[in-house]
């Protein structure tokens, strides 16, 4: 059994589905990129584990009245005499309850292994290291789920990968008092690679609203148990430290709304190859808002990136071939 695919590497027509999904996630890549602005934004008012805690917490209010609404609206709009759906089985909804936990407990472990890290290692460490999260998905995905992904797709994927990490190397700082920091950063990248094969299969089965609702009320009693140990506010303590709680919420549910709606026809290899580009956009936008200014090393990395993408996104490994669109 190999990674590679025996497929033809040609180039499939896009389809409307597919374009959608392609839009859906670069919305997500820049929705993504004002996460770490609003931390920035609000570092100094709230701790990174009530941020997260919150994050997580009104993220499923907010999610829970969209879904009861929903669920309302589409009680209404069925006719009645029409029957209703037949439940799943027992089994299976114990596997998906299974999956929801695995899934929300290892997006909420990944932001709290990264906000970790930063604080173990130098943030070109951390940033270094997580730029390996495509490798591990695509690996992950080969080993547990059998995906393939042809030549053209590997190439781009390890000419993004390798440039990102040689252009980093530079500020790579090596020391045994950085060594905990490093491990985390790995953890963090292993995390994210693992939630990303997660809603891969949970989208596969259940529409983008119920899988948001899931992962996000499944992570957060994590969230909360490491809030608790290590004795940090479970609330903002001011109206600076609530604005940044709540435009962080907002984009981050934006993000992964986006996201998920594009994992149901891209494969979740792809869309970490493509989210190598959220530092270059969140510089942009940090550029924006705190006239931060990109370096040479950074636009090198930026070109290096782009030019696996474009390889990438020629080859057909990063869609899937679904008749239907959940």
């Amino acid at each position: 059994m190999s990674v590679l695919s025996d497929a033809s590497p040609e180039k499939l027509p896009i389809k409307s589905e597919d374009l959608w999904s392609f839009i859906s996630l670069l919305g997500s890549l820049i929705a993504f990129s004002f996460v770490p602005v609003f931390t920035k934004w609000g570092a100094m008012e709230t701790s990174s584990g009530t941020a997260i805690f919150d994050r997580f917490f009104l993220t499923t209010i907010i999610l829970g009245l969209i879904w009861g609404l929903l669920a309302i609206y589409r009680q209404l709009a069925n006719c009645p005499n029409q029957s209703p759906p037949l439940s799943p089985p027992l089994y299976h909804r114990v596997q998906l309850l299974g999956l929801f936990l695995v899934t929300g407990n290892f997006l909420a472990g990944m932001l709290i292994t990264l906000a970790w890290s930063l604080s173990q290692t130098t943030v070109a460490n951390c940033e270094l290291i997580n730029n390996l999260t495509p490798v591990f998905t695509v690996l992950g995905g080969w080993l547990l789920f059998k995906q393939c992904f042809d030549r053209r797709f590997l190439i781009g994927c390890a000419i993004a990968v390798s440039g990102l990490l040689i252009v980093g190397f530079n500020d790579f700082q090596i020391g045994i008092d950085k060594l905990q920091g490093d491990f985390l950063a790995l953890a963090s990248a292993l995390f994210l690679a693992a939630y990303l094969l997660g809603a891969e299969q949970l989208r596969t089965q259940l529409q983008t609203d119920t899988v948001l609702l899931g992962c996000f009320a499944c992570g957060t009693p994590l969230t909360l148990m490491v809030l608790v140990i290590t004795h940090e506010n479970l609330l903002p303590t001011s109206l600076p430290g609530w604005i940044a709680i709540v435009s962080m919420s907002v984009s981050g549910l934006l993000a992964q709304g986006l996201l998920l709606y594009s994992l149901k026809r891209l494969s979740s290899g792809f869309v970490a190859l493509v989210f190598l580009l959220t530092p270059f956009t969140t510089a942009i936008i940090a550029g924006i808002m705190f006239s931060e200014t990109l370096s040479l090393s950074n636009l090198l990395a930026f070109c290096v990136v782009v030019l696996g993408l474009s390889l990438s996104i020629s080859s057909s490994s990063g869609v899937k071939e679904i008749e239907e669109s959940v």
